[in-house]
């Protein structure tokens, strides 16, 4: 599964390949050995592809922050199924890019899915698409069915995050 963060203004993808005391994550396209070890207060140290640095981490809600290096960082993990939301729908909602006719449903409700699994079949000027889950989830509601109409930005399918 891959994450999203944001670091400052920028919006970084992350995978983690394995889970122990040590981690290899892909950032972007680049490999990442990490090594992390917790003190007291914050303090940890971190080592990242074979270069330590001391570190403090704290933590304020979603947001965490870091200082290494003597630079400042603030990290928020972003949580795809509300990302894709948009602005109107709630959490995990998929809304109509325009409007058009939806030719097939491919999930039932209750489906797990994982991020990019294809969930409809829609047809807008003339054009067939595929609607794509935006996060790991469950299939919560579906809004429409074979032949259901829509317009631009109706909610057609909602994913319930599986955290």
């Amino acid at each position: 599964m891959r994450y999203t963060f944001k670091i400052g203004d920028e919006l970084v993808k992350v995978a983690p390949r394995s889970l122990a005391d040590e981690l290899v994550l892909t950032i972007g396209d680049k490999d990442c050995d990490v090594k992390f070890e917790h003190g007291k207060e914050g303090r940890c140290q971190l080592t990242l592809d074979g270069k330590s640095y001391e570190s403090w981490v704290a933590r304020d809600g979603d947001d965490i922050y870091i200082k290494m290096s003597g630079s400042y960082f603030k990290v928020t993990a972003i949580d795809p199924c509300a990302a894709a939301a948009g602005a109107s729908a709630g959490a995990g909602a998929i809304s109509a890019p325009m409007p058009g006719v939806v030719v097939e449903v491919l999930v039932a409700e209750g489906d797990s899915v994982v991020e990019g699994d294809k969930l409809l079949t829609i047809e807008s000027m003339k054009l067939q698409s595929t609607v794509r889950a935006a996060c790991d989830g469950v299939v919560g509601r579906i809004h429409v069915s074979a032949g259901s109409e829509f317009n631009k930005d109706d909610v057609l399918v909602e994913i319930e995050s599986d955290d």
